[in-house]
């Protein structure tokens, strides 16, 4: 039996179908539900800001829009659970996703983390499809890791 419920969200379709999972669970089992959505920061956001000039005002630009999708989809995130009846726990993290979602589910003592097995787009899934790898590889608990359909 579970009793704390984390979900990794990402605003892609894959990670409402991870929160639907999620939250099945949580109501089933009378956990409590937790979502995390993680602002990656270091080597993605550099890459796009390498041409930039100047650097510090165009990288908080992208910092503060990459701030404002993280409120946006944790907000979604809580409407989601509110319709199903449940509550959920956002927490925003900063860093690298996969050790921010690890380092999460152990101050919560989560015995059941779910994601999601990709990230949004092409290129996302390059570099957010190894964010699940690393949460399978050192999660000290439960993992719970939810496929895309064929179509995807």
């Amino acid at each position: 039996m579970f009793k704390t419920v984390l979900v990794a969200v990402d605003g892609s379709e894959i990670g409402h179908r991870a929160l639907e999972e999620a939250l099945d669970l949580a109501s089933a089992m009378q956990a409590s539900a937790h979502a995390v959505h993680v602002v990656q920061t270091g080597v993605y956001p550099t890459m796009i800001l390498n041409n930039l000039e100047p650097p510090d005002i165009a990288q908080q630009a992208v910092l503060d829009s990459l701030e404002r999708e993280a409120d946006e989809i944790l907000a979604d995130t809580e409407r989601r659970a509110a319709a199903t009846g449940l509550t959920i726990t956002p927490h925003k993290r900063r860093g690298h996703p996969g050790a921010e979602i690890i380092a999460l589910a152990q101050e919560l003592g989560a015995d059941l983390t779910v994601v999601g097995s990709h990230g949004r787009g092409r290129l996302d899934r390059f570099f957010l499809g190894s964010v699940s790898s690393y949460v399978v590889d050192h999660a000290i608990s439960t993992v719970m890791v939810v496929r895309a359909t064929l179509t995807e």
